[in-house]
């Protein structure tokens, strides 16, 4: 293989039938009773599916294809490592800090990423953002969000 998308074809292809199968073990019903497995089987086949096209559109591309180096060259890859570990240190800093403080401090440290605003903006669009995230989830929705400590003093 030549095309670096058919290996990733391949995983696609490999990951979709995994969530396929999977997804019988809770049950999938059918279109008029969906069971518990329903989306997850849908989720499955679509990915798969889209795999095995993308696998035999890459088989049939013309051309030597480009290496797996060639790919990430020019690419900005600190920017994305710093999303993930932003994203990770909010996975663990959300119970603890609750759901205002967490997220209204990695809205403004993903704001900072790539885009050139002033501080005051900064505040002012996570401030937004988390406020209409809690209202969302909070209020409309009735979700649990933890309060952390800050919640317990205020709530």
């Amino acid at each position: 293989m030549k095309n670096p998308d058919q290996y990733s074809g391949i995983f696609w292809i490999l990951l979709g039938g995994a969530i396929t199968v999977s997804s019988f073990f809770y049950g999938v019903g059918s279109f008029s009773t969906p069971g518990p497995g329903f989306i997850t089987f849908l989720a499955g086949a679509v990915l798969t599916l889209l795999s095995v096209i993308l696998f035999i559109s890459s088989t049939r591309a013309k051309g030597a294809g480009e290496s797996l180096r060639s790919l990430w060259e020019g690419r900005q890859t600190g920017k994305a490592l710093y999303i993930l570990g932003l994203l990770v240190a909010y996975m663990f800093l959300v119970t603890p800090l609750g759901f205002l403080l967490s997220t209204f401090l990695l809205l403004i440290f993903l704001f900072r990423v790539q885009a050139a605003y002033s501080l005051r903006q900064l505040i002012f669009l996570s401030a937004a953002a988390t406020v209409a995230s809690l209202v969302v989830f909070d209020v409309w929705l009735g979700v649990q969000l933890p309060r952390g400590f800050i919640g317990r003093i205020l709530f």
